[in-house]
């Protein structure tokens, strides 16, 4: 006993002594009015920077020999290093063409991995794609390749370096080559959920087959108009699908030995302006024309700086890390927990029946992953398409310079449609209830071809550049091609709830916006992508890379909000009353973190919806009420007729490349020719 209690004495003594010489590590964070906080930064518009991993993968190319020269068909990874980004920081486009610089919260910093495929992985994928492909025989743009001009040519066009093989021609499935480049990612060291680059070529093996890939199911939902059977939507990308029971997939492979692009128009090698804008359109022709001696957009040019753009400039900029066009917090610093789609058909005398072209139901559970905390509610009202209604939606669709309506205002086309729909919002918001958000959709069912073949478009508010309304149009000629209204409306309400298009955007290093045009023509290879934001009607739902987007947007948009509602708390000076629910949300927000950077976005995004609320809800029990931003209830000029002279966006009406930030048209002349192209 006297042992033991000598023992514990010295023990305790000992241990004393220890607290003594190592005292306790002070709590990490910063000291603010509602304690330390690790992650909230009340009043601060914070931005979340994360180090990102990009796999550049090589699958079929050859690196030059170190000190040699490159050749046309080598890859050197110094053009890599020297085109593709340090780091992006992700915008809200359209706010922040309106003349001032809106961040989302969202920056990156690259880490890239170049890894070129070993001969075992070579050998299996090209086995895969040779016997998945199927015989087809050549479209008309391949066709008019191999002539340089309308098909028909006895002989192949002189200034070409090879012709299409009609007899050793495969197309093979896009999604299908996806999904084993991401199930086979591990032998080349690529970890499943890594966003990752497959550049492939096949054409200097011996057992190249000319090939293409397709969509061939891809359907539209309403009129089963089978668009992936089009010619003109053959691929050579593909990427961004998403897969049930699967972890996330982050790939997108570009097969420059596929046939020449059609969506791109790299078909036509002579002619340097393809879209008919006088300017050089800058797009990849198929491998073999690479180095070429002939007379034609091969010349002198080197696969591997091309590779390299598009793998800054479509990869990364419009489909790993883009910036969305429109703020994804929709009313800020109250973000909505509800949201009601009033969808307004306006049924056109001999229309379809609107029961024929539109899903309502569907079209929810396609565009409520986009706001995956929030009760949707969907309503549908149908009335018909006339009097001042109908005059306003003429006006929309101009034809010359009389029929134009509004001369006093900048949009002289929109204004009427816009000043109605204002009009009609406002008196619907009167028995809306607290936090609920409207989502005014507007769907023409038009029964005359009264437009040219616009299917819609996302308004903005025209002052600050807060997403408005959605505008959707069905004309017979719009049917008879095989649209109806559920895509065309979840597209557009996509680009409401802030998805951009993935064949225009921002460069961020460059401070350049950019689209499918000039120098940029080739990044209309980014529509090659899972995502019913793309033009060519392959998909019907969000795809991978928009979800991951959208819930980056989202946990920085419930950062910035919590930290802008303790902000109104401690100007209030209530922040006492909040010092514990502050400090329990930061605890959520700082979990969030930890998921964010270990590309868990969605569970970053729940975490950080939970700590927002619970600062929102803190707030409000406190007797702080923090004010939802209603953009319709903030227009200048609206009743007296008169547009405010600080109310001017950068508008740009082509996809030339610009610096700074611009509002791009929904489509040009030349892509609605595309689309519309059988």
């Amino acid at each position: 006993m006297k042992h033991t209690a000598v023992a514990a004495a010295l023990l305790s003594v000992s241990l004393l002594a220890g607290c003594r010489q190592s005292p306790a590590t002070p709590a990490t964070g910063t000291q603010t009015d509602f304690g330390v906080l690790q992650t909230l930064k009340p009043g601060v518009n914070d931005t979340i920077n994360t180090k990102l991993k990009v796999n550049v993968v090589f699958v079929g190319y050859r690196q030059t020999p170190p000190g040699q020269v490159p050749t046309a068909r080598q890859v050197s990874t110094q053009d890599f290093r020297e085109m593709l980004p340090a780091r992006y920081d992700a915008v809200n486009r359209i706010p922040s063409a309106y003349g001032r610089t809106e961040k989302t919260g969202t920056s990156f910093e690259f880490d890239y991995n170049y890894v070129f495929a070993d001969q075992a992985f070579e050998d299996d994928f090209f086995k895969f794609a040779a016997a998945a492909g199927t015989k087809e025989k050549l479209t008309p743009q391949e066709n008019y390749f191999n002539c340089q001009g309308a098909p028909g040519c006895e002989t192949p066009a002189g200034n070409i370096t090879r012709a299409i093989d009609p007899n050793n021609n495969i197309v093979i499935d896009a999604l299908q080559t996806e999904n084993w480049l991401a199930d086979n990612g591990a032998r080349v060291g690529v970890k499943n959920g890594e966003y990752t680059v497959y550049l492939i070529n096949w054409y200097d093996r011996p057992d190249f087959k000319f090939h293409s890939y397709a969509r061939l199911d891809a359907k539209d939902t309403d009129t089963d108009t089978e668009f992936g059977k089009l010619p003109n939507r053959r691929l050579s990308a593909w990427g961004g699908s998403t897969r049930d029971g699967k972890a996330a997939q982050r790939v997108w492979f570009y097969d420059l030995s596929a046939n020449p692009d059609p969506w791109t128009a790299a078909y036509d090698v002579t002619n340097p302006d393809v879209d008919g804008d006088e300017v050089a359109d800058y797009r990849m022709p198929p491998i073999w024309e690479y180095g070429t001696r002939k007379a034609n957009i091969g010349y002198g040019r080197k696969v591997s700086p091309d590779l390299a753009r598009v793998t800054r400039y479509v990869a990364i900029n419009l489909l790993f890390t883009p910036s969305p066009i429109y703020r994804a917090a929709l009313t800020p610093p109250q973000m909505p927990d509800e949201i009601e789609m009033d969808l307004h058909v306006e049924q056109g005398a001999g229309a379809p029946d609107p029961a024929t072209v539109l899903k309502p139901q569907l079209l929810q559970e396609r565009v409520q992953p986009l706001q995956p905390f929030a009760k949707f509610k969907t309503t549908l009202k149908t009335t018909a398409l006339d009097g001042s209604f109908a005059d306003a939606y003429k006006c929309f669709f101009a034809t010359s310079f009389e029929d134009i309506c509004t001369f006093d205002y900048a949009d002289i086309f929109g204004e009427p449609l816009f000043q109605t729909s204002v009009k009609e919002l406002r008196e619907a918001y009167r028995t809306t209830k607290p936090g609920t958000y409207r989502l005014p959709a507007y769907l023409f069912n038009d029964g005359s071809n009264s437009q040219g073949g616009l299917l819609g478009i996302a308004y903005d508010d025209g002052e600050t550049g807060t997403q408005s309304f959605v505008y959707s149009f069905l004309t017979p000629g719009l049917k008879k091609f095989g649209y109806g209204f559920t895509d065309t409306t979840v597209h557009e309400i996509g680009h409401h709830l802030s998805l951009s298009h993935p064949h225009d955007g921002y460069d961020s290093e460059q401070d350049v916006s950019y689209g499918p045009s000039g120098e940029f023509a080739f990044v209309n290879l980014g529509d090659q992508s899972a995502s019913i934001m793309s033009y060519n009607d392959l998909s019907r739902t969000f795809g991978q890379f928009n979800l991951d987007s959208q819930y980056r947007y989202l946990t920085a948009a419930y950062l910035n909000n919590a930290n802008a509602a303790l902000e109104s708390v401690r100007r209030a000076q209530k922040a006492s009353a909040l010092g514990s629910a502050a400090r329990n949300a930061d605890t959520l927000f700082t979990q969030a973190r930890t998921k964010y950077d270990a590309l868990d976005y969605l569970g970053a995004a729940k975490l950080a919806h939970e700590g927002y609320r619970a600062v929102i809800d803190a707030a409000n029990a406190a007797g702080v009420k923090v004010e939802a931003y209603k953009w319709f209830e903030n227009l200048n000029g609206l009743e007296n007729l008169s547009l405010k002279p600080q109310a001017k966006a950068r508008y740009s009406p082509t996809f030339r490349p610009q610096p700074g930030l611009v509002i791009f048209p929904e489509e040009t002349a030349y892509q609605r020719k595309l689309r519309l192209m059988k």
